[in-house]
C-alpha cells in the first residue's frame, strides 16, 4: 500500500515529492480500470491516476472508488481524488438548465476545470501525458479515435495517448481479468444518469435515482432530457417508461404502470 495522501484545499488528495509522467484520467469504469492494468504491464513510471467527483455519481460508485483507489495505491501509483467546486445539483440551478447531448458543457466544467487545475499545478512545465480509455470499438462516435493527440487544448497542450484505441471487449476483459476484477455490467456511474444515457443506462436507474432527478428538474424548473430524442417523453418518469417501450416508443398509459411496483420496472 502506497504511502497516505495529505488532504490539499479544495478537496484534491495527492502524493508530495513525487514526479508526474504520466496522468491516467479514470472514473474506475471497465475502460479505465484496464488501462491503469495496461499501464502496469508495460511498467510505466511516475503515473497518477485522477478521479475528479462530480456530486453527481450513482449511489455506491464511490465506495468503488475508494476501492479501486486503495487498489492503484497498492500497485504503486498515486490516487488522485478531486472534486469540482459546484457540484452537478448546483451547476444545474445556476444555469437554469441542462446541458445537451450537443453541447455537453457539464463535463467540462465539473471534470475537464479540476483536473486542468490540477496538472497544471503538479506539471508547469506540461511534459506530462495524459492517458484516457477511450477505444474505438466503444461506438460510433468513437471509431476514429487515434492514438496520439500531440496537443490537445483541454489538456493544456498537453499530449494525449489513447492506448487501448484498438483493444476489443475481449481484450479489454482480459486486463480487467488480470488485474483481478470482473467486468461491470455497465458503464461507469459517475454521473448517474449521464445525459447521454441510452435506453438500457435509463433501465438501470433505481427509483431513488429518479426521485433525484425528478426533485431537480422540479428545482431547475427544466427536464434533464429532450422530448424530441426520448419520442415525446417529458420528465425523467416519462423517459425512463419510453426507454421501457417496445422501439422506443412512448405511450402515456406506460406512465402508470411505471408507478405500480407489481409491473416489475423498479428497482432494476
Amino acid at each position: 500500500m502506497g504511502s497516505a495522501c495529505p488532504a490539499r484545499p479544495g478537496g484534491e488528495t495527492i502524493n508530495e515529492g513525487n514526479g508526474l509522467k504520466y496522468a491516467i484520467s479514470s472514473s474506475y469504469g471497465n475502460d479505465s480500470v484496464a488501462m491503469i492494468q495496461w499501464a502496469r504491464e508495460q511498467v510505466l513510471p511516475d503515473v497518477s491516476v485522477v478521479f475528479v467527483d462530480t456530486g453527481w455519481s450513482a449511489p455506491g460508485w464511490l465506495d468503488r472508488v475508494a476501492r479501486m483507489e486503495a487498489w492503484v495505491e497498492s500497485v504503486g501509483y498515486r490516487a488522485v481524488h478531486l472534486r469540482a467546486a459546484v457540484g452537478f445539483e448546483d451547476l444545474m440551478v445556476q444555469k437554469k438548465g441542462f446541458p445537451s447531448q450537443r453541447y455537453q458543457w457539464c463535463s467540462a466544467m465539473l471534470k475537464g476545470v479540476p483536473f486542468l487545475n490540477w496538472i497544471d499545478e503538479v506539471d508547469p512545465d506540461g511534459r506530462a501525458a495524459v492517458m484516457i480509455g477511450k477505444r474505438r470499438e466503444e461506438s460510433q462516435e468513437r471509431a476514429d479515435t487515434p492514438e496520439f493527440i500531440e496537443a490537445s487544448e483541454y489538456h493544456g497542450d498537453r499530449r494525449v495517448w489513447h492506448p487501448l484505441y484498438l483493444h476489443t471487449d475481449a481484450m479489454r476483459n482480459e486486463l480487467l481479468a488480470r488485474a483481478g476484477f470482473d467486468p461491470l455490467p455497465h458503464r461507469s456511474k459517475e454521473c448517474a444518469p449521464c445525459v447521454n444515457a441510452n435506453r438500457g443506462d435509463l433501465r438501470l436507474l433505481t427509483e431513488e435515482d429518479i426521485s433525484r432527478v425528478e426533485a431537480l428538474e422540479a428545482t431547475v424548473g427544466k427536464t434533464m432530457f429532450r422530448p424530441a430524442r426520448h419520442g415525446g417523453a417529458k420528465g425523467i418518469r416519462r423517459v425512463v417508461a419510453w426507454a421501457y417501450a417496445d422501439h422506443g416508443k412512448y405511450d402515456d398509459r406506460q406512465e402508470s404502470m411505471f408507478n405500480h411496483c407489481s409491473s416489475g420496472y423498479c428497482g432494476f
